[in-house]
């Protein structure tokens, strides 16, 4: 039998699907990871200010408590130098008093002597000649005293009394010493208070300068980490809207690819189809015409649009499916509790933005969360969420057959599960590509979508 190659036409659409595919990925001045590195250099940025500025704090801490430790040193000076100053003042008080009492006993002693040397004159006078002698001959009051020829000639009285005055007016001169000494250590000791005070006084305003600049380089640094952060933000925004359309452009690549895949299906399909009636049609050969065209009527019919397929199909589809839980002749249950397709296997009117003109299973009308059967026993090899199918199953019934159950709002089995003939899989939904509640439901063997109304 001559071997049938695919219609040029056919062929030549296919190619124009496969390269309509859109592989252009937008493209950004800077890449997901160059971001990131920079979010991360400006974290670590962001650390090092923040060590800087912790480093600063404690900085400031440590000189207001030094400063403060200063300010209680001076204060204890001031103390001290008051005291020594009211020290000073009453040293000064007692030095005047002395001084006034060291007059006055020097008054007396002036007196005492001037009276002695009075009496002697008029003892000299009364004819007494030794007297004059020994007055003449002294120079103060003390030489006097101390001439053994004056000391023999006066009574006991005259001696007692200037031995008292003299006694008295060394002592008040020795007190007058001490307290003068006494003053010159307060006012040494003065002197070197406010040498410290002043020396202190200095290291506290250098401190206080420098906590002045502790405080301006925290506002700096402060300020500088609020600038790293804003970057931070800014970038890390930059970079989700990077992911966010790389995924966008992802999404729109895979959905392109599986819309031209499917059509390159139903265009290989087609072809087959054609290819099959175009056999039967020469292997009748000379054969009665009127046959000829019955049998091209049939294989039409059998690949006809989702109208024919709704006014052929819908009986063979009433009988198969009276009961969701009675099985077809390849062991198939009906997957949904509602027996209503409301659009067949094969070509149609895309219903919405995004869905195929070549539908690749059949879609059950139903209500959210009407309860999704098993068709036929077997184990799920997906169960997630696609852009286009939404919450979907897809189960391995063997030998290269698969069922696959789009659109649902909840799933109730995952990946790698063995699940049983009837067994709940899934609710009912509207999820992905979808225009209301229903169930799509495809059969794919070895790899290629076949009309699922041949198994139910």
């Amino acid at each position: 039998m001559k071997k049938m190659n695919m219609p040029k036409y056919l062929l030549a659409a296919a190619l124009s699907v496969s390269i309509a595919i859109p592989a252009a990925v937008p493209t950004y001045a800077e890449s997901a990871e160059d971001v990131q590195q920079k979010i991360d250099e400006l974290k670590q940025q962001q650390s090092d200010l923040e060590d800087q500025l912790s480093s600063l704090k404690q900085n400031k801490t440590d000189t207001e408590s030094y400063i403060s430790e200063l300010d209680s040193k001076i204060s204890d000076y001031e103390s001290q130098l008051s005291d020594i100053q009211d020290q000073i003042d009453s040293t000064n008080d007692d030095i005047n008093a002395t001084q006034d009492k060291l007059d006055a006993a020097k008054e007396d002693e002036a007196n005492q002597y001037e009276a002695l040397k009075a009496r002697i004159q008029v003892m000299y006078e009364s004819g007494e000649s030794d007297y004059l002698s020994v007055l003449l001959g002294a120079d103060d009051l003390q030489s006097m005293l101390n001439d053994k020829e004056y000391i023999k000639s006066i009574n006991t009285y005259d001696k007692n009394l200037l031995s008292s005055l003299a006694e008295i007016r060394e002592e008040i001169e020795g007190y007058e010493a001490e307290l003068e000494d006494k003053q010159s250590k307060l006012e040494s000791q003065q002197e070197e208070y406010q040498i410290e005070q002043e020396s202190l006084q200095s290291i506290m305003d250098d401190k206080q300068e420098e906590l002045a600049s502790i405080g301006e380089d925290i506002d700096t640094v402060s300020s500088d980490i609020s600038d790293v952060s804003a970057d931070i933000d800014n970038e890390s925004a930059y970079l989700n809207d990077i992911l966010a359309q790389a995924a966008a452009a992802e999404a729109a690549q895979q959905a392109a690819e599986q819309q031209a895949a499917q059509e390159q299906a139903a265009q290989q399909q087609a072809a087959q189809q054609q290819t099959a009636s175009s056999g039967s049609t020469a292997s009748s050969g000379t054969t009665d015409t009127s046959a000829s065209s019955g049998s091209t009527s049939s294989s039409s019919s059998s690949s006809s649009s989702s109208s024919s397929q709704s006014s052929g199909s819908t009986s063979s589809g009433s009988s198969s499916t009276s009961s969701s839980s009675s099985s077809s002749s390849t062991g198939f249950i009906w997957p949904t509790t509602s027996t209503y397709v409301s659009c067949y296997y094969g070509y149609r009117v895309a219903p919405t933005a995004g869905a195929s003109t070549y539908h690749q299973g059949i879609d059950i009308a139903g209500s959210y969360g009407d309860p999704i059967y098993a068709a036929a026993s077997g184990t799920v090899t997906q169960a997630g969420y696609n852009s286009g199918c939404g919450n979907y199953v897809t189960i391995s019934h063997g030998n290269g057959l698969y069922t696959v159950y789009m659109h649902c709002s909840k799933l109730y089995v995952s990946s790698g599960q063995s699940v049983s003939q009837g067994q709940t899989i899934a609710a009912e939904g509207s999820t992905g590509i979808s225009t209301g509640p229903h169930l799509h439901f495809s059969v794919i063997v070895n790899g290629t979508y076949v009309n699922p109304m041949n198994y139910l």
